[in-house]
């Protein structure tokens, strides 16, 4: 498997890589979230656009971009607009979808672009390629907030991601049960094994925070830890993620 170099950090190598969600509904709030990662142990920001109250708005969300990017002009950033199919926060149409992302590809502020796997094999492929001509990795991702799909439906997801091109492939899955945890684990470890690109996965949910604890004994590359607010249900405080991380490898 090839890694991904992120600025300073390497995907795919070594213990995953803790991502800390950066949450706020207007610039006042993001100033404050920007603050509160002060202390925190993190490798990754990902820039939760869709929180923004003005998310609708392509100028305003860029203007935010170039501020986090301002503040953290180091930090590998991950620039994510979840559309309400997904589980986001911003309703919207096809097209500022693949307006916005667009322009983040092509802003110079961003080092990761989160590219939702369903929204379409044409707009993924072509936002993909967009993102890499622009120095920028694609992070391609599919959400369940429901439920676990059976193990060959997770790999035929994440051996799609691949196939359309994705640096990083990612996936995140609701269990309904302890089994279904364990499927998600089991699906991660076997798509591992003929991946040429990082994987990261994840169980949602209380039921599944120990995938966010152990993934990386199965092969996930990154894990999300919260910072003052949470951006998935089952995050778990940044700092004590590294801790538990550091012990397990």
């Amino acid at each position: 498997m090839k890694t991904v170099h992120i600025r300073h950090v390497e995907l795919g190598a070594g213990l995953p890589k803790i991502a800390v969600p950066l949450v706020a509904e207007n610039a006042d709030g993001l100033k404050q979230a920007l603050a509160d990662l002060q202390g925190l142990s993190f490798d990754v920001v990902e820039f939760r656009v869709d929180f923004l109250k003005q998310a609708a708005d392509a100028d305003y969300v860029m203007a935010q971009t170039e501020m986090v990017r301002a503040a953290l002009p180091d930090v590998p950033l991950l620039f994510t607009f979840r559309r309400a199919e997904e589980g986001g926060c911003c309703p919207c149409r096809a097209e500022y979808y693949v307006e916005l992302l667009g322009r983040a590809a092509q802003s110079g502020l961003i080092d990761i672009l989160d590219i939702e796997l369903f929204a379409g094999d044409e707009t993924v492929a072509a936002l993909v390629g967009l993102a890499q001509a622009n120095g920028v990795a694609a992070l391609l991702c599919n959400h369940d907030f429901e439920q676990t799909p059976p193990k060959a439906e997770i790999v035929c997801r994440l051996q799609k991601m691949e196939a359309l091109g994705a640096d990083i492939c990612k996936i995140a899955v609701m269990p309904q049960t302890a089994a279904d945890v364990l499927v998600l684990l089991d699906a991660t470890q076997e798509v591992l094994q003929t991946a040429l690109r990082p994987v990261v996965t994840m169980s949602m949910g209380k039921l599944g925070v120990i995938s966010r604890l152990s993934g990386g004994t199965f092969g996930s590359a990154m894990t999300f830890g919260a910072a003052k607010q949470a951006s998935a249900p089952g995050q778990i405080a940044a700092n004590e993620l590294r801790r538990i991380l550091d012990v397990l490898g």
